[in-house]
């Protein structure tokens, strides 16, 4: 057990008023997530989760039951665990590098909408990673000002 509660780390918790999560791999460059950790760190509608171990944490959730009515209920797995305080509403933004993708099942934990943004390579140089934070800073942007348009706020 203690491996799978391994698998997934808030880097900022979701508030009640969340309503994007940002969903990467751990193995982004630390430059990166700290990046995006600061830019977001005064948002309450942003929270961010860095998962460490996708595999681990698949199997767990697909042991316990992989349908929203399966996990909604019993929270068995490390993931319904995770992204139960995540309002249902809100979207998860799964960050994806390279050409496999390895989070986008989370969506299907609770049945929360997902959104992808597909960076590709990882950037080598500090600009170019600059440009990719940026790349997912403005889905983030986005998806948070639709959240706020449906509940009226503006």
């Amino acid at each position: 057990m203690h491996a799978i509660s391994q698998s997934a780390v808030w880097i900022k918790e979701p508030s009640a008023e969340a309503g994007v999560v940002i969903v990467t791999s751990a193995a982004l460059p630390k430059y990166m997530i700290d990046k995006l950790h600061v830019a977001i760190d005064d948002w309450d509608q942003v929270a961010y989760l860095a998962v460490q171990q996708s595999e681990a944490l698949m199997v767990d959730w697909l042991r316990g039951g992989s349908g929203p009515e399966q996990s909604a209920g019993a929270d068995a797995c490390y993931a319904s665990q995770l992204l139960r305080a995540v309002s249902h509403g809100s979207f998860l933004l799964d960050v994806e590098v390279g050409t496999v993708p390895g989070l986008t099942w989370l969506g299907s934990v609770h049945g929360h909408p997902l959104r992808v943004v597909e960076l590709g390579a990882i950037a080598t140089s500090t600009a170019a990673m600059d440009q990719q934070v940026e790349q997912v800073l403005s889905a983030t942007r986005s998806l948070a000002k639709s959240v706020l348009q449906a509940h009226g706020v503006i």
